[in-house]
């Protein structure tokens, strides 16, 4: 989990900040004001000053908050004129919003407050969708509104253009004040604030919602706060009962309100939902008893708890916060339960961990074993952490001794668990700090952040700084920013900070940004100190070690012995269902795993168990790949040399499928030598079950000869004729052939050929196939030639007839073929026969075929070009649960989760349902999927929108495309490690847009869906989804807190490495301080652009590509390895009528894959560089489950892979400069497959 923050405030109103990576409470920076109260969710902080006016603090965040500002200025076509500003009555503004009804005048577009700044004047879009435009801007349509073209028409009667302009919050890391409620701050001062509502269903992301409470007993809530707009708009009134006075307001992250009145009572508000958050009214809640009044409130997701005036600590029953806005029943709970222990304050955190303060101590403690299942808990923990004090303090006055004797002297004091019940239980035995460090610890810091540090911290402090004043520009002054600086974090590195280990008076403790995983505890609760390590290095214990080691003798008494060999042998057997076609029919079975020595077979018996239905040598497994449905665990075996070339097997429980799973790749693992961290130079793939595989690259070596040839040696003895065999390599110049084999005493003819793939053409919404041959060797006996041609896309070209027969019946021969760079050189029996130049390119040669009266020995195959066959790969499982993997030539490689968390491979191996056996540094991880279904609906004249639909209808609860019948109560879990963690809800983000209901409306199914209902719509649907979470192991560290969508590695030198993601929200950016020491690196900083992309990619360091959302491709410019982000992003129009979506650099050029599943390359070394088509391969697609195109590139060092949209993993064949789009495909292992990595691999 990453590093999240506790707050505190102490007695004298200072703000701390405790980290869950650390274990010292930190000071931020005192800026002049003391605080009393805080609220805060994760990177959002809003606190109640000593002046009682409001201020926010914006921290952690690696992505800058940047608004870009659009305004349309728009003009008409006047026959006299032209086009002018002169707009008819009737038009839109001469500035506006994008649908005309807004007045954006250029002028009046100012600066929110003092705590932004502009980046860059105003400039012109010159791009519409993802079309470049001319230098005007100018797009034309036949009236507004209409859909506008990027070129002029003879109808076209107006036109516009946009222009745009960035501004950025930049108060990061600083307290900035709120605007008062009056021009006289004390007025009406507030004596509470409250944030949350950052998981409101349904909602859009980002929104925060800010409650308050002033002292005339008014509520106010804070409309237009966002993580776009972290101060909001301005403060709206909201009405309370007549007779309540509120002292305190709690929201929690799915928008519940709770108040707690003067006289003890509670308020809870009701309605808050994605279309009011505000809510509709409030409903009043009884204390826990008729003398206990409610003091303080604090709410979590699904959790309120209570603080009355004894000081007791109260949880209420039956709160569910995804529907409290919808259900008052929900919002309300339905009865109180006393807690052990007597508190003043209690905080909750997003995720229902219970932080509190204590009343007689005013320490902080930890609610320990509150879960989904125990939202109560069972006991009070302490916390222990050292506290940074500065000299301005006056606890800084306090002697070390007199901590140390206070902490002695604490545990006579008042203790906040005490109780007169005596459970011992409940009750903590010990309050001492661990010692204080001698130094500041390395990595305590929470974030390092883009934004440059400030030279005085007091120039943003409230103090000097009024926010929230709209129409107030922020000047900039060089004296506050320093632009050299760029490693800026929230504290800042003061000479008059120290530690001490007093246990600090705490008056207020703020968990709501803090996230904690009750299986994984911050070190926050050690009691005993732990051992220094300048303790370990005291000069006497090193040489109680070196006395020890001394008497151990060094004789080898062991060197007459023969080696250990495991002659270990067992047998595993159990019942199961097999499938042994693409039928998906199941059969009883029984397996048989049996292990001897060093080989394994697996034996599938009858269910009788007396007969062999299938049995194969564990040697021929390739990969033991989960390929479960909900309900059906199920495993695939592959084994693509022998027939059948995959089996599957489905067993009786979760349980059974890890336990086979686990035998069958150990063995698997233990034959291919496959153990230990993955080797640098791996390709790594990911299925779309999340699992992870790792294909050790060193494993090519087996066929290389020398540094740069590789030779495969075929035995063909046997091999009847004719056939057609894959070489798995490319005939590239340097690569010599040589075939053995005897001529038959009868023959007429025969034909020895060297083949492309097929070329496919599109004719009549068919593919037309064409052969291609690069070489044709035809001995005609009757002729006494050997005619040499070549076939162009299914034509043969010129014979070549010259030369006599050098073949005779009945006698054997030798064949070898070398190929240069402008001719093969042909020799028979080591005897030049003839040249042959090329016709086409001889990389395009990956096939031999042989057809006639002869019989072959061997093949003999010496190449510079890799010899590899995707079927034979050894795919080895890693543990962890990922959505893709990226790695570079280095060996760092990083993961991104279905959550868009990243992870940094540890160079550990095994985890998953391998603990325990053989695993090492594996860590905890934790990933969510959302299930998705479609309720489909269809209009009746009589009754409306109904379910009943017609017979040729899709189903009315179906999957996305109304093939597959899907309803609510039929999803299933995929296995036991998935829990769910959400009710079903309606999806309002969908593509598109919806209604307020979440209903999208279109003419018939299956359509173009839009949100508004229009008069000829006769259907609709609307999207549900329900949120689940799976927890695992494996070698992956979590990153930080930033979410990603896509990222890419590339090596700068022979240690450093260029890191380049994407935010969820599109922004590129580069991680600082990768290297092989440090994968993980050290921070995020952002790159400015003016796009939001879907896909970035860095071929070498020096070479970055994006795709934006447009449907663009993008290039960095002025990549230097002394300036890895580069000066500005170069547009690329994509290919004609094509919007990308993944990109994928390497040497073999720049490939890329649009919406549909069409592939593209594009080379940069030749001089009109323009994009190409790949040819669909209809032979390749068939290969892979329902495939339609291709979902995943991969491109390397001269290699391409691909993943079609079925699973099929595919190699990329005839690569070559002549031709850099390449052949054909070679065919891998259907196996599932969702993503692959092979920038390590050269």
């Amino acid at each position: 989990m990453p590093s999240s923050l506790l707050f505190g405030i102490n007695n004298e109103g200072r703000v701390y900040t405790l980290s869950t990576t650390g274990g010292m409470w930190r000071e931020l920076p005192y800026v002049g004001q003391e605080f009393k109260k805080l609220s805060g969710i994760p990177h959002f902080l809003w606190a109640l000053g000593g002046d009682h006016q409001v201020y926010v603090y914006v921290h952690g965040l690696d992505i800058p908050i940047r608004v870009r500002e659009e305004c349309y200025e728009n003009e008409r076509w006047i026959p006299i004129e032209g086009f002018s500003t002169r707009l008819l009555p009737t038009d839109r503004f001469k500035f506006s919003s994008a649908d005309g009804t807004v007045d954006r005048t250029i002028q009046n577009i100012r600066l929110p407050s003092m705590a932004w700044q502009w980046e860059g004047d105003w400039q012109l879009d010159l791009t519409l969708n993802g079309q470049p435009l001319d230098h005007d801007g100018w797009t034309y349509a036949v009236d507004f509104p209409a859909q506008y073209y990027p070129k002029k028409q003879w109808k076209s009667c107006v036109r516009r253009r946009l222009w745009v302009r960035s501004r950025r919050y930049s108060a990061m890391n600083s307290w900035c004040a709120i605007a008062p409620l009056h021009k006289d701050a004390t007025a009406e001062p507030f004596i509470d604030i409250c944030i949350g509502g950052q998981s409101i269903t349904g909602a859009e992301p980002g929104i925060m919602l800010v409650w308050a409470v002033t002292s005339h007993n008014r509520v106010m809530f804070r409309t237009g706060v966002s993580t776009r707009s972290p101060e909001g708009a301005k403060w709206t009134l909201v009405s309370v009962p007549v007779g309540c006075e509120i002292n305190q307001l709690s929201i929690g992250s799915s928008g519940l309100v709770w108040a707690s009145l003067l006289d003890g009572r509670a308020l809870v508000r009701i309605g808050v939902t994605r279309d009011n958050f505000s809510g509709d009214s409030w409903v009043e809640v009884r204390g826990p008893g008729p003398n206990l009044r409610i003091m303080q409130i604090s709410i979590g997701m699904s959790s309120v708890w209570a603080v009355t005036q004894n000081k007791q600590v109260w949880f209420r029953k039956g709160i569910k916060g995804e529907g409290s806005g919808t259900s008052e029943e929900l919002a309300a709970g339905c009865g109180w339960v006393e807690m052990v222990g007597r508190m003043s304050l209690v905080s909750v955190t997003a995720n229902d961990q219970v932080f509190a303060i204590g009343a007689d101590d005013r320490a902080v403690y930890y609610r320990m074993g509150v879960s989904f299942g125990d939202q109560t808990g069972k006991r009070w923990r302490s916390l222990h952490a050292p506290l940074q004090v500065s000299r301005a303090s006056s606890n800084a006055s306090l002697s070390r001794d007199r901590f140390q004797n206070q902490s002695n002297s604490s545990l006579n004091r008042p203790h906040s668990l005490c109780e007169s019940s005596g459970i011992g239980d409940w009750e903590e035995q010990s309050h001492s700090a661990p010692s204080a460090p001698t130094s500041l610890p390395v990595g305590e810091l929470a974030g390092k952040h883009f934004e440059t540090q400030l030279k005085n911290p007091k120039a943003w402090s409230p103090v000097r700084s009024v926010g929230s004043v709209v129409g107030t520009e922020v000047i900039s002054d060089e004296s506050v920013y320093n632009s050299e600086r760029q490693d800026s974090c929230i504290f800042a590195e003061d000479e008059e900070l120290g530690w001490a280990e007093y246990e600090a008076p705490w008056s207020w403790v703020e968990a709501g940004p803090c996230t904690i995983d009750p299986n994984q505890l911050p070190n926050w609760f050690a009691e005993v100190p732990t051992l220094q390590q300048t303790e370990l290095d005291q000069p006497w214990r090193l040489k109680i070690l070196e006395d020890l080691k001394s008497r151990l003798s060094n004789d080898n008494k062991y060197s007459d012995y023969q080696v250990a060999i495991d002659t270990s042998s067992w047998v595993h057997s159990g019942e199961g269902r097999i499938c042994m076609d693409s039928t998906n029919v199941f059969i009883d079975c029984v397996l048989q795993l049996e292990w001897v020595h060093t080989a394994g077979t697996l034996t599938v018996l009858h269910p009788d168990g007396a007969s062999t239905m299938h049995q194969f040598s564990m040697n021929e497994v390739t990969c033991v790949q989960c390929c479960s449905d909900p309900g059906s665990p199920r495993l695939s075996i592959h084994t693509p040399n022998i027939t059948p070339p995959v089996i599957r097997l489905q067993f009786s429980s979760d349980t059974m499928l890890e336990e086979w799973q686990r035998h069958l790749s150990t063995i698997s693992m233990q034959i291919h030598n496959c153990n230990g961290k993955a080797n640098d130079s791996s390709v790594w793939a990911v299925t779309k079950l999340g699992e992870v595989y790792v294909w050790d690259g060193l494993q090519q070596k087996a066929n290389k000869i020398d540094d740069n040839n590789y030779e495969q040696i075929i035995d063909l003895a046997g091999k009847e004729v004719p056939f057609t065999m894959h070489l798995h390599a490319s005939c590239v110049p340097g690569t010599i052939i040589t075939i053995n084999g005897c001529v038959s005493d009868d023959v007429d003819r025969f034909a020895i050929n060297l083949d492309a793939h097929n070329t496919y053409k599109l004719k009549h919404k068919a593919h037309a196939e064409y052969e291609n041959c690069v070489l044709h060797i035809n001995p005609r006996f009757n002729d006494n030639l050997i005619v040499r041609n070549s076939m162009i896309e299914g034509k043969w070209g010129e014979e070549e007839r010259n030369g006599n027969n050098m073949f005779r019946r009945g006698q054997e021969f030798s064949l070898k073929i070398l190929c240069k760079e402008d001719d093969f050189i042909i020799y028979i029996d080591d005897e030049q026969y003839c040249t042959y130049r090329h016709r086409l390119p001889p990389a395009a040669a990956t096939m031999l075929s042989v057809r006639g009266g002869l019989k072959l020995f061997k093949l003999k195959m010496n190449t510079p070009s890799l010899i590899l066959n995707p079927l034979e790969l050894y795919w080895r499982p890693f543990g962890g649960h990922l959505r893709r993997v990226e790695t570079c030539k280095l060996g760092v490689t990083w993961g991104i989760g279905y959550d868009h968390t990243a992870w940094v491979y540890n160079c550990g191996w095994g985890g998953a349902c391998f603990v325990g056996l053989d695993s090492n540094n594996v860590n905890p991880m934790a990933d969510s999927q959302d299930y998705r279904v479609y309720e489909n609906q269809r209009w009746n004249p009589v009754t409306g929108y109904t379910s009943a639909g017609l017979p040729t209808d899709r189903y009315m609860w179906s999957d996305a495309t109304g093939k597959q019948k899907r309803t609510r109560d039929q999803v299933k879990l995929l296995s036991m490690r998935w829990q769910w963690v959400s009710d079903w809800l309606v999806d309002f983000h969908v593509p598109g847009g919806v209604d307020r209901d979440g209903w999208q409306y279109a003419v018939d199914f299956p359509s173009t869906y839009h949100a508004n209902k229009q008069f000829t719509d006769c259907v609709r649907r609307r999207r549900w989804y329900r949120r689940c979470a799976v927890a695992t192991t494996g070698p992956w560290q979590e990153l930080g807190h930033t979410k990603v969508i896509d990222v890419s590695l590339a090596s700068v030198n022979d240690v450093s490495i260029s890191v380049w993601g994407l935010a969820t929200g599109g922004q590129a950016m580069i991680r600082t301080g990768v290297s092989t020491s440090t994968p993980a690196g050290v921070k995020w900083e952002h790159v400015a652009s003016d796009q939001a992309y879907s896909s970035i990619c860095c071929g070498s360091f020096k070479q970055v590509w994006a795709t934006g959302r447009n449907g663009c491709a993008y290039k960095r410019l002025g990549i230097r390895e002394d300036n890895l982000e580069g000066q500005s992003w170069l547009c690329i129009e994509p290919p004609q009528g094509a919007q990308l979506k993944h990109i994928s650099v390497g040497a073999a050029g720049i490939w890329a894959l649009d919406i549909h599943g069409n592939i593209y390359v594009r080379v940069e070394n030749i001089k009109s560089e323009k994009w190409r088509s790949v040819n669909i391969d209809p032979a390749a697609l068939t290969g892979g489950l329902h495939a339609t195109g291709f979902k995943h590139l991969a491109a390397g060092y001269k290699e391409v892979w691909a993943v079609t949209n079925g699973g099929l993993m595919l190699r990329r064949q005839g690569i070559c400069q002549e031709n850099p789009t390449g052949t054909g495909w070679d065919l891998g292992i259907p196996g599932n497959w969702q993503h692959i990595s092979i920038k390590a691999f050269e």
